[in-house]
């Protein structure tokens, strides 16, 4: 341990009697009972100072903070502990302070804070509910005044911006910039309490990027980096006085961006929603929230509780469902036990299968994917062919579901395919401290993601053999079979509402941290298709689309909302993990 552990000496022990003895004052020698010497020289530790914690950079506003202070391999090297630098350090005490006296500041300026910030199991800090809270009730809300959102962003900034096409991210970082050298900003004092450097892919070293690159997020690189770059033409056609005569630098540009990408909130699942709302990134993740967004409204942003709370139960929020590895790349730090694997992806094919979640691999599941999700697509598929073919026979039904296997496994091939490391593994391994401990970490989880992936296509290549389909929920067919009877037209808006989802309702419990979950707000790379099924020709024409009237329902050309939200509904739930049986 670095502060180490001792037995001290006793004064005045003697060495004439089984247990020693001890000086009281005023009393002769008496001796020590074994209870009381057992006590003594139990090994306990020795309290924590700065020199122990705070070098080499390391601050408590990196390492004390959210999002991912507890996970984040640069503060934490097992070597020491959250608790003790953090809450017996000078530093950790005045950080502590100042966060206390920044909550109270915004409540006077009308946030409505039902929670405290202090620490928490695990080891780290966090939102703590100072009151019970019941379902629905309001944990946090912010002004609008208070919030910074791309309509706050200096026109003159904005305007060169969009000249230069930049992404809505990078508009929203350059006002960021701006806002951290204007000593009247409503951010001042929220600004004061962020990190000055991070742990994302932004900071990463070389040999770090060559490992992500190497990877299917190497996507997020592209993407990131080119923010900065357009953020720096930016900058350097925009008069110094803006920057109030300061220069701005790279390392300005790659803090203001990291801080976005961090810890802002996409309300409505575009990027160009995105918005910083100090408060709101005290709140850590957990894959079981307990608290979302609600509605978003015009005089302020509210998160609500999504259960009932007890004081003292920590407030969490969904950052997404992802594996480490993104998580690492995203943010620099990783979830313990985080059951999830590989990216997202989705299989097209048929229009029903637009309804069903994105595939996710599953690190708690000898499926690798969820069956109720497979189910969903097989039931889609199910519903496609007897609206065109009629009912289906056993073997038809296993011609449909290889359809599916087939194209899972292809998809895990192809992304195990974009995840082969520049050499061997093992030539960068390594268990130094400090930026070499995400190194580590990022080598360990990229062989993680190599077994899961492998996992995942000898998995579907066996199940692609079996001579009987497996049985299916009938749970989603009634609403999906329902759905099938709208035309071609409906089908297309139904695929690209798929790719880019409108805003849940606020009841969906449905919400996106900028640039880190699957709404339209963050980087999207190419989906993976499986085959359609050739189309009947007497009832679809040259271009595969259906012929005038052909497979619609007896119900008519509209499909009913209900049925609508009745579908929705359940996919919420199968992607929230909960049964829908």
């Amino acid at each position: 341990s670095r502060w180490g552990a001792g037995m001290g000496t006793l004064a005045g022990a003697s060495s004439n009697s089984a247990y020693g003895t001890v000086a009281r004052p005023g009393s002769s020698m008496q001796p020590l009972t074994p209870f009381l010497l057992l006590f003594l020289a139990t090994p306990r530790a020795q309290a924590v100072t700065s020199a122990d914690c705070w070098v080499g950079g390391w601050t408590p506003e990196i390492c004390c903070s959210a999002p991912g202070a507890r996970g984040n391999p640069l503060c934490w090297d097992h070597v020491y502990t959250y608790d003790k630098c953090c809450t017996e350090t000078e530093e950790g005490i005045q950080f502590d302070l100042r966060r206390r006296n920044f909550v109270s500041n915004m409540v006077r300026r009308g946030a409505t804070v039902h929670f405290d910030i202090r620490h928490v199991s695990g080891g780290r800090t966090g939102a703590v509910a100072s009151r019970t809270l019941s379902a629905r009730s309001t944990v946090l809300r912010v002004p609008a005044t208070q919030v910074y959102s791309i309509k706050s962003v200096p026109p003159l900034v904005a305007d060169v911006a969009r000249r230069h096409s930049c992404d809505a991210h990078a508009t929203l970082s350059l006002g960021l910039a701006m806002e951290r050298v204007n000593p009247e900003s409503i951010l001042t004092d929220w600004i004061r309490l962020l990190p000055m450097s991070f742990a994302n892919v932004l900071w990463f070293s070389g040999r770090q990027l060559q490992l992500v690159n190497a990877t299917f997020f190497n996507y997020i690189v592209q993407n990131w980096y080119g923010d900065l770059e357009c953020m720096k033409r930016v900058a350097e056609e925009i008069s110094p006085s803006l920057w109030r005569g300061r220069p701005l630098s790279a390392e300005d540009l790659r803090w203001a961006l990291s801080v976005v990408k961090t810890r802002g909130f996409a309300f409505e699942g575009t990027r160009e929603s995105t918005m910083l709302i100090p408060l709101a990134d005290f709140l850590n993740h957990n894959m079981v929230a307990n608290v979302r967004t609600a509605t978003l409204a015009e005089d302020a942003l509210r998160f609500v509780a999504t259960r009932s709370i007890m004081p003292g139960e920590e407030l969490c929020i969904d950052y997404a469902q992802a594996s480490n590895l993104e998580f690492l790349v995203r943010y620099g730090f990783r979830v313990e036990d985080n059951p999830y694997g590989g990216r997202q992806f989705d299989l097209g094919g048929e229009p029903l299968q637009a309804h069903c979640p994105s595939y996710i691999l599953r690190y708690d599941t000898q499926d690798i994917v969820e069956n109720a999700t497979v189910d969903c697509h097989r039931q889609a598929r199910y519903l496609s062919f007897e609206q065109q073919f009629g009912t289906l026979a056993v073997h038809e039904q296993v011609r449909e579901d290889r359809y599916i296997y087939s194209a899972i496994a292809e998809a895990c091939t192809q992304l195990l395919s974009m995840l082969i490391a520049p050499g061997p593994l093992s030539e960068h391994e390594t268990h130094a401290g400090g930026t070499e401990g995400i190194t580590s970490v990022l080598v360990r989880e990229i062989e993680a993601e190599r077994q899961l992936l492998q996992r995942c296509v000898n998995n579907f290549q066996i199940r692609n053999e079996e001579l009987e389909p497996r049985p299916v929920s009938a749970v989603l067919a009634e609403p999906l079979a329902r759905l099938r009877g709208q035309d071609s037209a409906s089908a297309e808006t139904l695929l690209e509402e798929r790719h880019n989802p409108p805003p849940p309702p606020a009841s969906s419990g449905h919400w996106d941290l900028a640039g880190g979950y699957a709404g339209s707000s963050m980087e999207r790379s190419p989906d993976f298709v499986s085959p359609r099924r050739p189309q009947a020709p007497s009832n679809f024409g040259g271009d595969g689309r259906p012929v005038e009237g052909a497979g619609r329902s007896q119900g008519g050309l509209f499909v009913s909302q209900d049925d609508r939200q009745r579908v929705d509904q359940l996919l919420w739930r199968l992607q929230q993990g909960i049964s829908i049986s």
